[in-house]
């Protein structure tokens, strides 16, 4: 097993695994068990530093998105009071470069879902399905792949807790098998990517934009959901209802850092208490 030492300043446990955009992870105290495909890591902080252990250091390295400079984002976001406040609230969070089928199940789960309920239903798919895998004297669950999903009942998908969504999950897995290509989207422009995305069943422009950013690195994206509306209504005197227009609205203002921008707001109007 290996291990890296890393300030929290810009990069916080907390900020990053608690700011909505992805439920495999366990925290207790000041640990987080996070895991990722078939891999996992610990992460330890004293809100100072905090230090990684896994034993492919590299994919986590990668996976924090540890290399960019998050310090220079953070300054060309404070464009106004809201976002200082709300780049300096969560500075510690930082955007994770996700599996995107991963991602992908994960955010058709997520919708009208809670994350305690999206959680447990994430990790039922993994104990039904996944690969058994030990870390650091604890037992864990791999991710499945589209195959093996494929190969299960609307029933089964149910019985998980998915409700409506069993049916979305089922069709976008056998699509997937079937030759679905999601790796050929880290190479086209994100209005094609979209689309690719929202022709699959259960997908929506919230659902893509979510998995464009946490999976494919794509910052322009802006994912709209209740609180982005809130802060687009409070914080902007914003008149749109239609959530595509809203998203629009923050893109045009925040351009290639749209992305960024939103996991700020999102966290801050989440968590900050007035």
């Amino acid at each position: 097993m290996e291990s890296l030492l890393v300030k929290c300043e810009y990069f916080n446990p907390k900020d990053t695994l608690e700011c909505g955009q992805v439920f495999r992870f366990q925290k207790t105290e000041n640990t987080y068990r996070i895991f990722a495909g078939n891999k996992a890591a610990i992460l330890k902080t004293d809100g100072q530093n905090t230090e990684i252990f896994a034993e492919d250091l590299n994919f986590f390295k990668d996976y924090f998105d540890l290399s960019k400079d998050y310090a220079k984002i953070a300054d060309k976001l404070k464009i106004n009071s809201i976002m200082e406040r709300a780049v300096n609230f969560g500075k510690g969070i930082r955007i994770l470069r996700q599996d995107p089928f991963e991602a992908l199940i994960s955010f058709i789960i997520s919708q009208n879902n809670h994350i305690p309920r999206i959680k447990s239903i994430i990790e039922r798919l993994c104990e039904n399905l996944g690969k058994k895998e030990s870390f650091s004297g604890f037992t864990y669950y791999g991710f499945p792949d589209a195959e093996i999903m494929a190969r299960q009942s609307v029933e089964f998908y149910r019985k998980i807790g998915a409700g409506y969504r069993a049916e979305y999950l089922l069709d976008t897995v056998g699509k997937i098998a079937d030759g679905f290509n999601l790796k050929e989207l880290f190479n086209i422009d994100s209005l094609t990517a979209r689309k690719k995305l929202c022709s699959l069943l259960g997908v929506g422009p919230k659902v893509a934009d979510c998995v464009l950013l946490f999976a494919y690195n794509k910052s322009g994206v802006f994912p709209v959901d209740t609180w982005i509306k809130k802060v687009y209504h409070e914080y902007f005197n914003g008149g749109e209802t239609n959530p595509v227009k809203i998203s629009e609205y923050f893109k045009n203002e925040f351009r290639e850092l749209s992305g960024y921008a939103q996991q700020y707001l999102f966290y801050y109007k989440r968590n900050f208490i007035n």
